[in-house]
């Protein structure tokens, strides 16, 4: 059986511009279409990527739980300087041809049910 996802990224501007952008990732074939939770410690926390047999994993969602007042950093490797994403808002990374094994997040302070949804 094989499960296609597809990300939109929707972005509208209200007030004195009023506009509408929309990107289309088109299908990514064969997605995990899987979702966990993560709970995460200060400091760096190596996240894997999951590997499932005749799968990709196209991209992350990375959501963090409901009133989340700690930042995260992704990076590539702890020693990494990497770069801040929403405490509060969906972050979506979509990943090029070769699949990372893992990335880090980084945070000031733990974060109990940070969702990752994997497609």
């Amino acid at each position: 059986m094989s499960i296609t996802a597809v990300v939109r990224n929707y972005i509208t501007f209200t007030g004195d511009q009023d506009s509408e952008l929309i990107y289309n990732s088109g299908s990514l074939a064969d997605s995990p279409a899987m979702s966990e939770l993560a709970n995460l410690t200060t400091g760096n926390n190596t996240i894997t990527v999951p590997v499932v047999d005749d799968f990709v994993v196209h991209g992350v969602v990375i959501l963090p739980p409901s009133g989340n007042t700690v930042q995260p950093t992704v990076k590539g490797i702890a020693a990494d300087t990497g770069f801040a994403i929403s405490e509060s808002q969906a972050s979506v990374i979509q990943f090029g041809t070769d699949v990372p094994v893992s990335f880090v997040l980084n945070v000031s302070a733990d974060i109990d049910g940070l969702r990752l949804v994997w497609f």
